[in-house]
């Protein structure tokens, strides 16, 4: 089990409170990229299906015209009509004894389809069709742009999560979101993003300024977000995860303000979305922090609180096996927090088990090196249970 905070006032900041660190929520955005990356796949197969669909209605159309044509001709051979006709698009209407009124004119361009004909005099004659003989089971003219429009937001989501997830370009990735909500502001896809930009640009200050501006413009952007749309899970969750953040900058009263409402903004993301493994991680360790309270720490809560928070290592273990199911990959955080947990409730083979999960995880970023560290003393202590 790793240390109590300290002070009483450490302990409010994180344990009482629930903040989790900034440093413990760099690995929860890992397992994400792999779903984003089956999302993209999805969209793209979408994408190709409405495209087929499109180029079969362009080979019917080329198909109908080319009758049309054909019945055009044999209708001016039968009317004697002359041998010499021109290009002029009312003439040939009239030649084939259509009302100009009964014609419909798709414009379509050369690139994308051979749809004039030619004229006996070498001339091109636009592309047209009667209405009462064709009606176009899909919007040539709004679902191409449509489509695209989609392809090309998803592509340009997909490289922003990317950059996100990676921690660059963050500024760049900031201004790109701001003009697309500006552009698109019943879209709140975009503002939770901007919530998650203002917090990695976070992690990377050290003027306690700066990181509160960027703090409370994340928190605006998230709560915009959740204004448009209550069941945005990721709105929840990264407005959760500034609050957090916050919190560590704020008075005693305020920490426990944020500790409520970052509580509060955690359960509802996780009733939105229970398959998010990064927030059952989040309420696993909440709930250890609070389980791993002294009885002079608890009776300090509960003159701050008109009902101090109450957790138990079972809960907390619950929800890290939960995470760990979900995430389908080898996450050595959330194998170290299950192993503590087995500690604090005196099973310590189970503990061993998962403390020797953790150690055979490959090494990666800093945090994982401050988690191996924690992971050796643990297994160097409790050894001699195997």
């Amino acid at each position: 089990m790793s240390p109590l905070p300290q002070t009483v006032n450490a302990f409010l900041g994180a344990a009482v409170l629930g903040v989790v660190s900034a440093a413990a929520l760099y690995v929860v955005e890992h397992y994400r990229q792999e779903k984003r990356r089956h999302a993209m796949a999805q969209d793209l197969a979408r994408l190709d299906s409405e495209l087929s669909i499109v180029r079969r209605e362009l080979s019917k159309l080329m198909q109908q015209q080319s009758e049309r044509s054909s019945k055009a001709k044999n209708i001016r051979k039968s009317r004697k009509a002359n041998s010499v006709i021109t290009c002029n698009s009312s003439e040939f209407m009239s030649s084939c004894d259509l009302d100009s009124s009964d014609l419909e004119f798709y414009d379509v361009s050369d690139e994308e389809m051979n749809s004039c004909i030619s004229s006996p005099l070498g001339k091109r004659i636009p592309f047209v069709l009667p209405r009462m003989h064709f009606q176009p089971p899909i919007n040539l003219s709004y679902t191409k742009p449509s489509i695209l429009k989609h392809f090309w937001l998803s592509k340009t989501l997909k490289d922003i999560d990317e950059k996100l997830d990676a921690g660059i370009h963050l500024e760049v990735c900031r201004e790109k979101l701001e003009e697309l909500s500006l552009e698109y502001p019943e879209d709140g896809q975009f503002l939770w993003r901007i919530g998650k930009c203002h917090k990695k640009i976070v992690d990377k200050l050290k003027d306690e300024q700066e990181i509160k501006e960027h703090i409370e413009k994340g928190v605006a952007a998230c709560q915009a977000c959740i204004k448009l749309n209550s069941q945005q899970a990721e709105g929840h969750k990264w407005l959760a995860i500034l609050i957090g953040a916050r919190s560590d900058l704020q008075p005693i009263k305020e920490r426990i303000k944020d500790g409520q409402l970052f509580k509060h903004h955690v359960d509802i993301a996780i009733s939105i979305d229970p398959n998010d493994a990064s927030l059952r991680h989040m309420v696993g360790r909440f709930c250890y922090e609070v389980a791993s309270l002294k009885w002079y720490e608890r009776k300090v809560a509960a003159t701050l609180y008109s009902e101090p928070p109450k957790a138990t290592f079972e809960e907390a273990l619950e929800h890290f096996l939960a995470a760990d199911k979900l995430a389908d990959y080898e996450w050595k955080e959330n194998e170290l927090c299950a192993a503590k947990c087995y500690i604090s409730l005196g099973k310590y083979k189970e503990a061993l088990k998962w403390l020797d999960k953790a150690k055979s995880v490959k090494e990666g970023d800093t945090l994982d090196e401050k988690v191996d560290n924690e992971v050796k003393s643990l297994l160097a202590k409790y050894n001699s249970y195997r």
